[in-house]
């Protein structure tokens, strides 16, 4: 018989936020776990986004073969980029894995199952749902009844929302964020109370999405080791945000006393760091020859133009602000232009190849001394400061394993340890843009992860991948691991002769259920959605 397991996943947290927040009485319950089990750090995927290490963690296996990269589906050559969504999700996912073996779910407020499918048990959709409060419709998946469901929730919370907003262009000029923030989190807590009274399922998967998002705007206020966070700004906010932890950390009361005897693990999908700059990926390429602009192109750029499509970002409705990004990238000459950047949140470089690329230029053939070459300019590239600001460059073949490919870039770069956040704008005369004197943050691949429950041992370092996840939380539950894989149980979290006791089971993967590809949203829904991951510098 199962044993109930739970995920507590707190989106975008590290240690560098919790530690000073746990040594100062902030988490007590998060603190509490951490003592009596096994913690450290996970890691993100690449790239590091939630779109695909929050289905990574998830499934079990790299977006090589879940298939999800980023927030829309498509680049810079695509007549129409379609909002990613559940039905796009190529690979088994945890749900499955339970209800092959009879065990009940419930997946709370996780991003991209919107639609919500059908399951043993519940499921309440999170990022990229449309709608808020009384407008929500479909957001709830019942086997019990998903109207019904939906009312109940609508009812204990009237004003429900599924996925928080922030604007990081203007939230980190005061304290409004936080207390939206902090009435969400009360939102949280009353629905899960209510959801787990009303039906206590065996296997619970959680994300709480306010951390990431507070983040964005704050970052550098909340962190000790940053020289904003002594700053009148940052003593002044930092209360006020921190009250936002607190609330946090009661949900992980909850929710760690829920998994009573069974297993608990806290998780985020990435961590952060401070957004020190922009590098203008296309600016890049350009200048070494890659890129190609048509020639009367080349008078946009100047500075009232490089401002054009930021400035319609901030002020623009979603669908305008999309088409004027989409006219810029037609001054692109295409038969010209080898490679050229990714979407914002796949962090990468695509290369125009022939027979893949509506407009391809580059010969099949060609392509992996192209990506040598490409890796080798971002290998010399130096910042402003006349030092070296490439960590790293990923090719796709190296970190995309699977048939899932469609929308993998070529390169992925990383930059200062990620504290230089890649960008897919044109004309920019110079390819980097200073955010320095800002309190932002961006990702970074660091997250955390805390494992407790029956044979868990205690130590504090624990190392994972997002993919990780699920195995443990199948083993948390007495429930055989799919074999193939690409996670794996976290072995250095148990001790050995509870290994040994109960050694993990495998069993044959499930069929991943029906998928509807097709786009849910209408198109006052896309709006709504593009304006909120423009708010987070997304889009």
């Amino acid at each position: 018989m199962a044993q109930r397991s739970v995920v507590i996943g707190l989106d975008g947290v590290s240690w560098r936020i919790l530690d000073p927040l746990i040594e100062n009485g902030h988490m007590p319950r998060l603190a509490s776990m951490r003592e009596k089990g096994a913690w450290g750090l996970l890691e993100s995927t690449v790239p590091t986004y939630t779109p695909p290490a929050w289905t990574s963690a998830i499934t079990g296996v790299n977006p090589g073969r879940h298939g999800i990269y980023g927030f829309i589906e498509g680049h810079a050559q695509n007549e129409r980029r379609e909002l990613v969504h559940s039905g796009r999700i190529e690979a088994p996912t945890i749900w499955e894995m339970a209800r092959a073996q009879g065990v009940r779910s419930g997946i709370y407020n996780v991003p991209l199952t919107y639609p919500p499918r059908e399951l043993d048990g519940w499921m309440i959709s999170g990022m990229m749902t449309p709608g808020w409060g009384e407008r929500q419709r479909g957001f709830a998946s019942w086997d019990k009844g998903s109207s019904d469901l939906e009312a109940r929730i609508l009812k204990w919370a009237p004003d429900y929302s599924v996925d928080m907003s922030a604007d990081w262009e203007r939230d980190w000029r005061d304290a409004a964020l936080a207390q939206r923030a902090l009435d969400v989190l009360q939102q949280r807590h009353t629905v899960l109370e209510r959801l787990i009274e009303l039906d206590p399922v065996d296997l619970l998967f959680t994300v709480i999405e306010t951390p990431d998002r507070l983040q964005h705007v704050y970052y550098r206020y909340l962190d000790p080791a940053d020289p904003l966070y002594g700053s009148k700004a940052g003593e002044e906010l930092r209360p006020q945000v921190v009250r936002c932890y607190e609330a946090m950390d009661r949900i992980v009361g909850l929710l760690d006393d829920f998994a009573t005897d069974g297993g608990a693990i806290v998780c985020s999908d990435h961590g952060f760091t401070a957004w020190e700059s922009s590098a203008h990926t296309n600016t890049l390429l350009q200048q070494w020859g890659y890129l190609k602009l048509k020639a009367g192109a080349r008078l946009m750029q100047t500075s009232a133009a490089r401002k054009a499509v930021p400035l319609a970002k901030r002020v623009l409705p979603a669908k305008v602000a999309r088409e004027a990004k989409n006219r810029t990238f037609a001054a692109v000459d295409w038969e010209k232009t080898r490679a050229f950047a990714s979407p914002i949140p796949q962090q990468g470089v695509f290369v125009n190849l022939k027979g893949r690329e509506r407009f391809g230029a580059v010969e099949p053939a060609d392509l992996p001394s192209l990506k040598a070459e490409i890796k080798r300019k971002f290998e010399e590239l130096r910042g402003p400061d006349g030092l070296p600001v490439t960590d790293r460059v990923h090719l796709s073949e190296e970190v995309f394993k699977g048939e899932a490919l469609d929308g993998a870039p070529d390169l992925l770069p990383v930059m200062r340890d990620h504290r230089f956040e890649l960008d897919d704008e044109l004309f920019h005369k110079e390819p980097f843009t200073d955010y320095g004197h800002l309190p932002r943050g961006v990702h970074h691949p660091d997250g955390v992860v805390v494992v407790r429950g029956p044979g868990v041992g205690r130590t504090s370092e624990l190392r994972g991948s997002v993919m990780d996840v699920t195995p443990t939380m199948l083993y948390l539950g007495d429930l055989a691991i799919p074999e193939g894989l690409d996670g794996s149980l976290l072995k250095e979290a148990f001790d050995r002769d509870a290994l040994a006791s109960r050694p993990p089971r495998s069993t044959a993967p499930p069929t991943s259920g029906p998928r509807d590809e097709t786009s849910p949203y209408s198109e006052d829904e896309e709006k709504q959605i593009e304006e909120s991951l423009r708010g987070l510098g997304y889009l």
